[in-house]
């Protein structure tokens, strides 16, 4: 089996402005001759691989079938170019892959013929990547939220880990990576964080200019958050609103 190109073991592919306008260069590309479209469809998917493989986990596969389940699903959506029937006009991108794959457990999914692991579709995914989305499911209430509420709220999850991912990439060499490391837990909240005195007294810095380092990076935090967000609806849609929808999503 070969590597579906652009996954994170690869380096990654850079979107279009947003993923419909992925699927539109699709529509344009004809048989992917160029293999660009080709790889930017596939970083897509797999970026929408946690969301949809705890949706399938909540249907009460176990983890290795939902593993197989949504690496085939992917295949099959791209095999059987299924993206070009989505269209921007009727919806958020994320809702088609949803009703796509509801669709595909209902009628297409047969256990005694799956293609494993996705055939000559294989996404790259490290097993931490894959242990970190099941610990997550792990720890989900069942009764917390329906399936597609879920579905929604790993979405965002989702898009957090992504924007947390490109700001960690701007620090790298081994201070800013240190520092990167201390504030990290301040940009993603929660009930134990740790005192910015004694985050100061680590990094040998006075505290006003460890605040200076959270704010900047607060900021920058939230640009990269709105980028990812803006990335998933078509252009002409609201940003501010579909920001708002991403975080009562997040709080509901």
């Amino acid at each position: 089996m070969k590597a579906t190109p652009g996954t994170l073991r690869e380096g990654g592919a850079p979107f279009g402005t947003t993923h419909w306008s992925v699927v539109d260069a699709c529509r344009g590309d004809g048989e992917m001759a160029t293999g660009a479209s080709r790889v930017a469809l596939a970083r897509l998917c797999q970026d929408y691989w946690p969301p949809l493989y705890s949706f399938v986990r909540r249907r009460g596969y176990p983890p290795a079938d939902a593993q197989d389940l949504v690496q085939s699903f992917f295949a099959y959506f791209l095999r059987s170019k299924a993206y070009m029937h989505a269209e921007s006009a009727k919806g958020k991108f994320r809702s088609f892959l949803l009703a796509s794959i509801k669709h595909y457990l209902a009628n297409a999914w047969d256990r005694e013929h799956a293609i494993k692991r996705g055939g000559d579709y294989e996404f790259v995914l490290l097993d931490s990547q894959v242990e970190a989305v099941e610990a997550l499911h792990a720890c989900e209430p069942v009764s917390a939220s329906g399936d597609e509420q879920a579905y929604e709220q790993r979405w965002a999850q989702t898009l957090i880990a992504c924007a947390l991912a490109n700001l960690e990439q701007e620090f790298s060499g081994a201070a800013k990576a240190r520092l990167f490391s201390e504030i990290k837990p301040f940009l993603c909240g929660g009930t134990d964080l740790p005192s910015q005195v004694e985050v100061a007294a680590r990094l040998d810095m006075p505290i006003g200019t460890l605040r200076s380092h959270l704010f900047r990076l607060r900021m920058r935090y939230a640009e990269l958050l709105r980028d990812e967000v803006a990335r998933t609806i078509g252009t002409a849609d609201d940003v501010d609103q579909e920001l708002m929808h991403f975080r009562k999503i997040l709080t509901g």
